[in-house]
């Protein structure tokens, strides 16, 4: 099984701004209309990479950017597509009630995890108002996925970017499972390191490992491996900022080339390249199962 554990709900005008789509997509190959993931071409980006199943993500960041992809839209997508979509609901800790918010996306809209954008929103990860979220969180029995590392959006605040951020949490919270988004990239080495200091964080691939070159991912993966915590690490490919069937190519390749890797370093084994195209992320969300979860009694709008 393949699974994407980073993709992106929402479409451009309906969801997101026409300046951050352009200052989102200004490093990539891709207009700013590209920034846009509707059903139908998602799902068939889907079968034309061979990926089963996607975390999709709403992003609530209303309060700093002025638009959201809201979790209804997510929850209504992933009722549709149950075998196929996973939801992780998204909130923000600078608007009083977040807490709350997010039990109702888990308990009362079937959402599976939590989303966070500390530099979009301006506040740190290891900020204390995060702090309910976290414990509701840690008792729905939910991961929380928190962007780290550099993103191009001018708006948003570079003091947030380090995932050097998150080992504040780790501490405080050392029963909650926590994703760190895109490798932390740049500080990619610190991002691992943190994760061989504590065993319920894992970390994403996504825009990482679609956009580095062969050579700085496959040095990536081998400090992971040496590190002993390539096991949780998952591909993902921020989707739509990155195309899923370009990526999963590059994946086989590096995966089976011996050129790029560091010297006395070797590709992926078949078991190292199943667990991070997918099984760890199977693994992951089969164990964080939510807790007091019931189907919304009426449908969503």
């Amino acid at each position: 099984m393949i699974i994407d554990a980073h993709v992106h709900a929402g479409e451009y005008y309906r969801h997101y701004s026409a300046r951050f789509a352009q200052e989102m997509t200004a490093t990539t190959d891709r207009p700013p209309e590209a920034l846009s993931a509707p059903e139908e071409k998602l799902l068939a980006e889907m079968d034309a990479a061979g990926v089963d199943r996607v975390v999709l993500l709403a992003f609530d960041v209303r309060r700093v950017e002025g638009f959201s992809v809201p979790n209804e839209f997510v929850a209504e997508l992933c009722a549709r597509h149950p075998d196929r979509l996973t939801g992780f609901a998204s909130v923000d800790a600078g608007t009083p009630g977040a807490a709350g918010r997010l039990r109702h996306a888990v308990s009362g809209l079937g959402l599976r995890g939590l989303k966070t954008a500390p530099c979009y929103q301006h506040m740190s990860p290891a900020d204390r108002r995060w702090y309910d979220v976290y414990e509701t969180a840690e008792d729905l029995g939910i991961p929380v996925l928190i962007h780290t590392g550099y993103t191009p959006s001018r708006n948003a605040d570079p003091r947030y970017f380090s995932p050097l951020l998150v080992e504040q949490v780790a501490k405080d919270f050392p029963g909650l499972t926590v994703i760190l988004a895109h490798l932390g990239t740049p500080w990619t080495r610190q991002c691992v390191d943190l994760l061989a200091r504590y065993p319920r964080l894992y970390a994403d691939l996504s825009i990482f490992g679609s956009y580095q070159p062969p050579a700085t991912v496959a040095s990536a993966l081998a400090h992971a491996r040496d590190s002993g915590v390539l096991d949780r690490l998952m591909w993902a490919t921020d989707f739509p900022f990155a195309s899923m069937t370009e990526s999963v190519t590059r994946m086989a390749r590096l995966a089976e080339d011996p050129g790029p890797w560091p010297p006395g370093s070797a590709p992926l084994s078949p078991q190292e390249y199943r667990l991070l195209m997918g099984g760890t992320a199977r693994r992951l969300l089969a164990a964080a199962r939510p807790r007091h979860h019931h189907r919304p009694s009426e449908p969503m709008t």
